[in-house]
C-alpha cells in the first residue's frame, strides 16, 4: 500500500486523533519561522521589499486621519520617504546612481513611477487596520514605524502557518508525520518569508485565503452548515476589502459548492436544494456588493478598475493587440517559478542557477506523485479515502484557479509586466500540501515519517541558506 494515502492510515488517524510528537514538531516549525521572519525583518533594509514605499504611504495617510474610503496622497509625506531611502541606501542595492537632488515625489522615483501610490489602487481595508499599529504609542521616526508594520505583516504570516498545518491535518489526518512537512513547506519557503515580513496587504490576503481553505475543507468533509457557510462568505468579503485577490477566492466558491453537492452521496442535499444555496450566496454577495456601490462609490470603484483591467487584457489577447516577444512565455515560466522560491530586493537578486534547477526537479517529481495519486484514485487503487480524495481536488481547485487568474491577469499583458510568484501565496495551503502529498505518494505509506520530516529538514535547510548565505551577504 503506497502514498501515505491509506483509506487505513487516514481512518486511524481519525481515530487517534493529534499525535504529541507530531505536534511537537509542528510547534518547532512554526517555532522556526518566527525566528526566521524576525530575522528578516531586521536584515532587509527599509524600503527594500517590493512597493513598501508606497504601502507605507497609504497607511501612513490614514494614521494621519484621512478616511478610508477618500484618503489623498501626501507630496510631503513621499519627499520624507525619499530622503529615508536615500539614508538607507535604496539606490546602491538597486545598483543605480544616486539622484543629486533627491526626487521629491514617488512619480520620479525609480521602481516607484511605474506604480507610484496604492490610493485608489488597493481597497483600504489593511490599511486602515495598519494605521492603527502606528496610532499607539507614537513612534519617533519613520523606520521604526516601518518595522512595526513589518511585525504586524510578520503576526499575519504565522497565522497563515498555523492554518496551513490545519489543513494539513483535514488531508493527511492530525496524527500524520506529513503535517509539519507541509507546514514547513509553507513556513519556509524563503519568499514566503521575504514577503511575509513586508509592509503589504500580501500577508493578511494570504492568512485569509488560508482560512478560507480550511473552512472549505472542514465543509467538505462535515458539511457546509449555515454557520460554517457565513462564516466562509465573511472571509471572503474581508479578503475583498483587503485586497483584489480575494476575487478569485470569490470566483472559486461556485466551484467548490458544486463539486460538494452535485455527487448524489448519502446525506447530501438534492441538486436543487444546492442550487437554491448556492443562488441565496450569490444574492447574498451581489447584495454586499450593491450596499458598498451606494455607500462607499471610492471603494467600488476599485474593484470596476480591476475588472475592468482584466477584460481589456483578455480582450486585447483575443483580437491580437498584444505582442510578445520571441522567448517571452519562456522567461515567464521561469521568472514565475523563480520569485515563487525566491527573489527579493525589488526582484533584483536571486539564487544561483542551479539552486532553481533542483528546485524544479523537486517540484517536477512531486508532481509526478500526485498524478500517480490521482490515477490510484481514479482506477480504485490503494484505496484512498473519500476524504482525502475530496480534500486534495478541492485543493487543486484553489490552486488551478490562482495559477489561471496569474497567466490571464499578468501574463497575457506581455512585455508590460514584471513577474511575481507571491501572488500564488493566496492559496499557500494547496502548494503546501500538494507538495507533500506528492513526495509522499511515491513512497509505502510505512515510510510517511521518514519522507516527512525528510521534506521538514530540506525545506529548513532552504530557508536557513537563502537567509545566511544570500540575503544577509547582499545586505550587510
Amino acid at each position: 500500500m503506497n502514498g501515505g494515502g491509506a483509506k487505513g492510515d487516514r481512518e486511524a488517524a481519525s481515530r487517534t486523533g493529534s499525535d504529541p510528537g507530531v505536534r511537537k514538531v509542528t510547534l518547532l516549525v512554526l517555532a522556526a519561522s518566527a525566528i526566521f521572519g524576525l530575522a528578516l525583518v531586521v536584515i532587509i533594509p527599509p524600503w527594500q521589499s517590493p512597493d513598501e514605499p508606497t504601502h507605507f504611504e497609504y497607511v501612513k495617510v490614514l494614521a494621519s486621519g484621512d478616511p478610508p474610503w477618500s484618503p489623498r496622497s501626501d507630496p510631503g509625506l513621499q519627499e520624507e520617504i525619499i530622503v529615508s531611502m536615500d539614508r538607507h541606501d535604496y539606490w546602491r542595492y538597486l545598483r543605480l546612481e544616486e539622484p543629486r537632488p533627491l526626487p521629491r515625489t514617488f512619480r520620479g522615483t525609480p521602481f516607484l513611477s511605474a506604480a507610484p501610490s496604492q490610493i485608489g489602487k488597493n481597497p483600504p481595508l489593511y490599511y486602515f487596520l495598519a494605521s492603527l499599529v502606528l496610532r499607539w504609542p507614537a513612534a519617533r521616526s519613520l523606520e521604526s514605524e516601518l518595522y512595526r508594520l513589518r511585525l504586524f505583516s510578520l503576526f499575519f504570516t504565522l497565522l497563515t502557518v498555523i492554518l496551513v498545518a490545519g489543513c494539513a491535518g483535514e488531508v493527511f489526518g492530525r496524527s500524520s508525520p506529513l503535517v509539519p512537512a507541509a507546514t514547513a513547506a509553507a513556513a519556509f519557503i524563503p519568499q514566503v518569508l521575504v514577503i511575509g515580513t513586508s509592509v503589504s496587504p500580501d500577508p493578511p490576503i494570504n492568512c485569509i485565503g488560508a482560512a478560507v481553505i480550511y473552512l472549505v475543507l472542514r465543509s467538505r468533509t462535515n458539511g457546509f452548515t449555515p454557520a460554517r457557510t457565513f462564516l466562509i462568505l465573511c472571509l471572503l468579503g474581508l479578503g475583498v476589502m483587503i485586497n483584489y485577490k480575494g476575487l478569485i477566492l470569490l470566483a472559486v466558491l461556485p466551484v467548490v459548492l458544486l463539486l460538494h453537492f452535485l455527487p448524489r452521496r448519502r446525506g447530501a442535499p438534492a441538486p436543487a436544494r444546492a442550487a437554491g444555496w448556492t443562488g441565496l450566496v450569490a444574492l447574498l454577495l451581489a447584495a454586499g456588493y450593491a450596499a458598498l456601490v451606494w455607500y462607499f462609490p471610492e471603494v467600488a470603484r476599485v474593484f470596476i478598475v480591476r475588472l475592468n483591467i482584466f477584460s481589456s487584457t483578455l480582450l486585447d489577447f483575443l483580437y491580437g493587440r498584444v505582442n510578445f516577444r520571441p522567448g517571452y512565455w519562456s522567461w515567464f515560466h521561469g521568472e514565475l517559478f523563480k520569485s515563487f522560491w525566491l527573489k527579493y530586493g525589488w526582484l533584483i537578486y536571486e539564487l544561483p542557477g542551479f539552486v532553481y534547477r533542483f528546485l524544479a526537479a523537486a517540484s517536477g517529481i512531486s508532481l509526478f506523485g500526485v498524478v500517480i495519486f490521482l490515477g490510484r484514485s481514479a482506477a480504485g487503487r490503494g484505496s484512498p479515502s473519500v476524504r482525502r480524495r475530496e480534500t486534495v481536488t478541492t485543493l487543486i481547485v484553489f490552486a488551478a484557479a490562482v495559477l489561471v487568474a496569474i497567466y490571464l491577469f499578468w501574463g497575457l499583458k506581455g512585455s508590460t509586466i514584471i513577474t511575481q510568484g507571491r501572488h500564488l501565496f493566496l492559496v499557500m495551503p494547496a502548494w503546501a500540501i500538494l507538495f507533500t502529498l506528492g513526495w509522499s505518494s511515491l513512497f509505502p505509506a510505512r515510510w510517511a515519517r521518514l519522507v516527512g520530516y525528510g521534506l521538514l529538514g530540506g525545506f529548513f535547510l532552504l530557508a536557513a541558506g537563502s537567509i545566511l548565505f544570500f540575503i544577509l551577504p547582499t545586505f550587510s
